[in-house]
Formats: structure tokens, sequence, C-alpha cells
């Protein structure tokens, strides 16, 4: 029997999920936190670049694909981040992972054992000496791991599966003792909280020598970006295959997502923020008065721990059968035993909408 086999006749066998043009209020998968990719500021400004540019861009950065579009991208989010430069990228994996075994080259590397798998790759390739801690366990490097000005820290700043947050102030405190360079990846907090966005970044920007993210979440799009020093980033053009030999996204894709940017640092993207974060609590309120076993989360991502992976396909599938769609989330992605449904807030949830979820929650055998 082959490996695949095996994987067929196992409950943790994968499907694609082929997506529907699902209601607003069934859509409890989607990390479209703000709701931008319908916005019509983002839509238009993806129709009016088709007909300037046309769809593909035709090749790499390097050679042909790299427009003024993707250039004015690069200099709003350096803006916004308040960064020497930016460069972007097709995927926040190949972001994390190009910039990992491009920039890292000394030291050892110590990492959140929940890190995205694209950080963990990226790290096991550089052949550098690492360290995994425990999740969220900042103090514990300065008490047992001791790392030095040569070292790596890199951690999420949203955890994608679990919803919460770095300890920023640790972490704080360990870079300014320490002197240790920092790859965070904010990939589920930027555009989702903080003043105009900035999440956890916008307190550690000053502990922070990389930042990575993407615009698959908040900004409603996909493609990524890796933000830092000029010479950093350079060096990432010149030497990172991830992205000299990726043909670079679309130029209307570079223009919707400006506009999402452009959003985002608004008074409505602010709104937004604030009605996501309504949302956030009310849902929460209503499952820990069902007593579900909820992951502590402040994010957009509430994940409901059932611990059996067949049981949680099976509740995912009476969820979508009565017109909801939600995340089974089962090993490996997450630890053994934890296994979990994953909703996904959004800000265009209505209170009615949450409602009709927890409603469908009680009917669930």
């Amino acid at each position: 029997m082959t490996r695949l086999d095996e994987r067929r006749e196992s409950s943790r066998f994968r499907r694609r999920q082929t997506r529907t043009a699902t209601a607003i209020e069934q859509q409890f998968a989607s990390n479209d936190y703000l709701s931008l990719s319908q916005h019509p500021q983002v839509l238009k400004a993806a129709k009016d670049a088709l007909d300037r540019w046309g769809f593909g861009s035709g090749g790499s950065p390097l050679l042909s694909g790299y427009s003024n579009a993707h250039r004015e991208l690069e200099e709003a989010l350096a803006e916004w981040l308040d960064v020497e430069a930016v460069v972007l990228f097709n995927s926040g994996f190949a972001a994390n992972h190009g910039t990992i075994s491009t920039l890292i080259q000394t030291g050892t590397i110590y990492f959140d054992r929940l890190s995205h798998a694209s950080l963990i790759d990226g790290i096991r390739s550089t052949k550098r000496r690492f360290k995994r801690f425990e999740h969220n366990r900042i103090a514990d490097l300065s008490a047992e791991l001791t790392p030095t000005a040569e070292d790596w820290v890199v951690s999420e700043g949203t955890f994608s599966m679990d919803g919460d947050r770095i300890p920023e102030q640790e972490l704080s405190e360990l870079q300014q003792r320490s002197k240790v360079s920092v790859l965070l990846d904010d990939a589920h907090g930027l555009g989702v909280w903080g003043e105009q966005g900035l999440a956890s970044y916008g307190a550690l920007r000053d502990n922070i020598r990389l930042l990575t993210g993407t615009f698959g979440k908040a900004f409603g799009a996909s493609g990524a970006f890796v933000a830092g020093s000029g010479d950093d980033i350079e060096e990432l053009i010149q030497f990172c295959r991830e992205y000299i030999y990726s043909t670079a996204f679309p130029p209307a894709q570079a223009a919707a997502i400006q506009a999402a940017l452009t959003v985002i640092r608004s008074d409505e993207g602010a709104e937004l923020r604030a009605r996501l974060a309504d949302n956030i609590d009310n849902f929460k309120g209503q499952l820990q008065q069902r007593q579900l076993n909820l992951i502590a989360s402040d994010s957009p991502i509430q994940s409901w721990v059932v611990g059996d992976d067949q049981l949680v396909m099976l509740l995912k599938q009476q969820l979508q059968q009565a017109g909801f769609a939600v995340s089974a989330v089962r090993p490996p992605t997450v630890p053994e035993g934890s296994a979990r449904i994953r909703f996904s807030l959004q800000a265009q949830h209505q209170p009615q909408h949450i409602a009709a979820l927890c409603q469908q929650l009680d009917k669930l055998s």
C-alpha cells in the first residue's frame, strides 16, 4: 500500500473544498476579515488596472513583470510601516521560506513551536542550528536559551490556528537585552487591529528587523510582502530564489491591494476594525454560554477544540449542509488531540448572522 493509499483510508485524507458564491451571513471560513474583497474601491481599482495593464504580469520581477503598480504598492507599504523598503512575493509561504533561507546566515534560530509551516520549512532549509520554545513562552528564552546578537527569534504576531497573540512586552525586553534579530510574521494581525491596523508590529517596530505579511487576510486579496532595511530587501531582490524565479503577480492585483491599504488606513478602516471587534466579542460570548471548548483569542480566529478527527469532520459536514461555511482543522496542522472547528469572523457579519450560526451549533448531533 502506498503512502497515498494509506492517507485515503485514514480520517485525515484532505479534499479540496470548492468555494461557491456563499452569502456573507453563511461564510465563517474565509480570512477576509475586513470584507475588503468585495469593497467598491478595491473592485474599481482592480477593474481600472485590468483595462490599463491587462491580466498577467508577463514575467518575473527582474525581467518584465515589475510595473509601476508594483512599485507604487511597495512605496505605499513602506510609508505605512515606516521602513526603508518593501518587496512583494506571490504568497506568504514564498515570502517566509525565501526570506529565512536567504537572509539568516548566522547563529541559532529560536522559534515558537506553533509557528506556521512556511517559517518552519524556511528554518530547516538554512541548515542553521535551531531550537523550538514552548508556545508564547518568550520569557524562557532569557531564562534557559540565552540568545545573543548572532541569533534570531522567529514568530507569528497573531497565530493562525489558535488566534492568540505574541507577548509583545516580553519580546521587546528580550530584543533590547540580547540584541537578537527578530523576524515577525504578522499575516493574521495586520489590518485587523491597532492604530491604522498595524497590530503587533505597531508596538514592536523598534524591535523588529524583518516583517512579513500577506494580502490574503485583511487585505482581501492574495500575495505577500517583506519589509525591512534597504540592504536586507536588496539582498532578497538579488539572491532570493522564490522571488527571482517566480512570475510576478498581476499589476491589477497590486492596484487592488493598494486600494485596500487606503481603506485600512482610513476612518472607514477604523470603523471596520471596531465592527469586527464587536463581532468577535459577540461570538465569543455566545460560545462561552454554550460551554464549548474555545481557545482563548481576541482575534477573528475562534477555534472550538473537538479533539476527535472524525467527529470534527462530521460537525463540519453538518454545518455545511445547514449552509454555514466553517473550517475543520486536523493534525498535523494542529497538535494531536486538538482537531477543531475554526471560525473566522468578518466585519460585515451582522448580529443575526452570528445568532443563526450559534443556533445551528445547538442542533449538532
